[in-house]
């Protein structure tokens, strides 16, 4: 599974100086909600991608493959 990238989302934060998720929403023009859902599911959505996009967002870091939990036990 992807998830979008918390260090991604903070390298565009900084770049546009924008501060919290209030800021995020006045810069992208989606709500508080959605970002804030955004940021603690980790989930990528379509509107969540155009707008991190439209912000300067690098396209090969804004996802990220999220390790598979191994169930292996050591002998």
């Amino acid at each position: 599974m992807f998830l979008l990238s918390l260090d991604e989302i903070e390298r565009v934060k900084r770049l546009r100086n924008i501060r919290g998720i209030t800021g995020l929403a006045d810069a992208s023009g989606m709500d508080r909600k959605t970002w804030s859902k955004a940021i603690r599911d980790r989930r990528p959505t379509p509107q969540v991608l155009d707008a991190l996009a439209t912000l300067g967002a690098r396209p090969d870091r804004v996802l990220i493959a999220e390790e598979p939990i191994s169930t292996s036990s050591a002998a």
